[in-house]
């Protein structure tokens, strides 16, 4: 099942619900996920030297 057909479902799901209280529920799991999702920070600055190696090896290798 693909990630539309999953969000379809959970749509399907949640319109199926009466109960505000478990909506709200769902509705502010949904914004914390979104919290988490945007405070993600990748740091690559820290592998800039392995990955300039590797880079370097590569084409050296596609030189040859």
């Amino acid at each position: 099942m693909g990630v539309s057909e999953k969000k379809a479902l959970a749509l399907e799901k949640l319109a199926g619900l009466e109960d505000e209280k478990q909506i709200d529920e769902i509705l502010l799991h949904i914004e914390r996920l979104n919290a988490d999702a945007q405070k993600k920070v990748y740091h690559l600055s820290k592998h800039a030297e392995e990955i300039s190696r590797q880079y370097n090896e590569t084409m050296k290798k596609l030189a040859e």
